[in-house]
């Protein structure tokens, strides 16, 4: 595909506004170098593991707050200046990072960042996918998740090797630089039309469109009709539980956030060096271990992007979480004969790193990417939004609950009793996938809420000749 002025406009304000996931994901990242440092005896902050733990989850528990509220927002005052709220809060969780001594006021920071995590998972996104032309628009959407593990690895990268203010003041420093860039970006014309400001929403147009007048006017009036089309085939909330579809796409992908978060995927992004530190290798250190996850992860996220629309999304998800059942019970064994002493386990440290890495190969390939793509499919064009901000808060649930089980099972049985667990969430998610998960690799709407209505024991009603040509295994 030729490359347009159009096209360079909307790449690089897709990589400013997807920068903001790599600011959230530094954030993210912070805890797991981090923390650790703190639970030591020569702490700056001291504090308990269970005090550690709060500082921890304390994020999911900020993001909680603000993807639903967001979204209503940013529809009636517009997608930039939400976007850009973030960055004053971000710069007041570390300025209170930097100036403070305390585990209190550490959660209140994390709680800050999570409140704009939530903010930025709800909205960029959303803001991505109204600038970009349909032929980019899933390059410039994939800019994210890539950002995002970025802003994990950079955390992982340098903590470990600067000061506890030096790594701080590094992290303020891309809200900051991001505040000035994002002031100068165009609103969506998207939502201006959808405000009624066709005059704005024009001048807007011209910014990431090259074209004449006659172009800009069709443009407008394309998403004028888009936003006609979404009006009409709006659905309320409550056909989350009542429509029979909307029920079923609920449940299937249920079980796919509660695959992929419970099973290990939050718990890793924030405790990859305690993993690492208690697996007492001699041959690399928990940090190096971290940075070498991290690099997985991101490196996966970039290969994944590019081969998600080549494969089916329910043999990439079925494989994803069976082998990341696999890596935990292999991780689950060596924490086992380690704690019991059956014999010395320091020599076969590498396995840790192995069976660890391979969860971030297999969850990366499956569980991380293809979720957001097969919400998007499944359901309707008239609940997508509001089953999107529900399952962004249902998933900081999931990943609360995950990191709060996964410390105190540590405490209470040992860190093997904790992968065994994780190990049995992925096979049997993995098994229920197999029974009820559908195919939706290259089928149109049409034929996918058919085949959910045909899971749903739901006469299916007879697809017009467009549909049937259009419907591939």
């Amino acid at each position: 595909m030729r490359m347009t002025s159009s096209h360079l406009k909307q790449y690089l304000i897709g990589f400013a506004v997807a920068s903001t996931f790599a600011a959230a994901g530094m954030a993210c990242g912070w805890s797991a170098p981090v923390v650790i440092r703190l639970l030591s005896n020569n702490s700056e902050i001291h504090m308990t593991a269970d005090e550690g733990s709060w500082v921890i989850v304390s994020l999911e528990i900020g993001d909680i707050f603000t993807p639903i509220p967001a979204g209503f927002i940013c529809d009636c005052f517009g997608r930039k200046p939400v976007i850009w709220s973030i960055f004053p809060m971000y710069i007041t969780g570390w300025c209170l990072i930097i100036a403070t001594r305390s585990y209190k006021i550490l959660i209140l920071a994390r709680l800050i960042f999570g409140l704009c995590m939530g903010i930025i998972f709800s909205t960029c996104p959303l803001y991505l996918g109204e600038i970009a032309e349909p032929e980019i628009r899933g390059k410039i959407t994939s800019f994210c998740i890539v950002m995002w593990f970025f802003g994990i690895v950079s955390s992982y990268s340098i903590a470990p090797y600067v000061s506890y203010n030096t790594f701080s003041y590094i992290c303020i420093s891309l809200p900051a630089v991001l505040a000035f860039v994002l002031y100068f970006i165009p609103e969506s014309p998207y939502n201006l039309v959808m405000r009624g400001k066709y005059e704005k929403a024009k001048t807007e147009m011209r910014k990431i469109r090259s074209g004449n007048d006659t172009f800009i006017v069709n443009e407008i009036k394309s998403v004028k009709a888009a936003i006609h089309e979404q009006t009409a085939e709006k659905m309320p909330c409550s056909a989350l539980v009542t429509d029979p579809v909307c029920r079923m796409s609920v449940i299937l992908f249920f079980i796919i956030v509660f695959t992929g978060l419970l099973g290990g995927r939050s718990v890793m992004y924030a405790c990859a060096t305690e993993i690492l530190s208690s697996a007492e290798s001699t041959i690399f250190s928990a940090d190096q271990g971290t940075i070498i996850l991290g690099l997985i992860f991101l490196i996966l996220s970039v290969f994944s992007t590019l081969v998600v629309d080549k494969f089916g999304r329910r043999p990439l998800l079925l494989i994803s979480a069976g082998g990341s059942g696999i890596s935990h019970l292999v991780s689950g064994v060596y924490f086992f004969v380690q704690k019991k002493r059956i014999f010395n386990v320091s020599d076969y440290s590498w396995i840790v790193l192995l069976a660890t890495g391979g969860y971030c190969v297999f969850t990366s390939i499956g569980l991380g990417p293809i979720s957001p793509v097969y919400q998007s499919e499944i359901f309707p064009n008239g609940i997508k939004n509001i089953a999107s901000g529900i399952f962004t808060i249902a998933m900081c649930i999931f990943s609360l609950i995950a990191l709060k089980m996964f410390y105190f099972i540590n405490s209470n049985f040992g860190m093997y009793f904790s992968f065994w667990l994780l190990s049995f969430i992925n096979i049997f998610g993995c098994i229920l996938m197999y029974i009820y998960l559908i195919e939706t690799k290259g089928k149109s709407l049409v034929v996918i809420q058919n085949e959910l209505k045909i899971l749903c024991k739901i006469s299916k009603p007879k697809a017009d000749a467009n549909e049937t040509v259009s419907f591939k295994i």
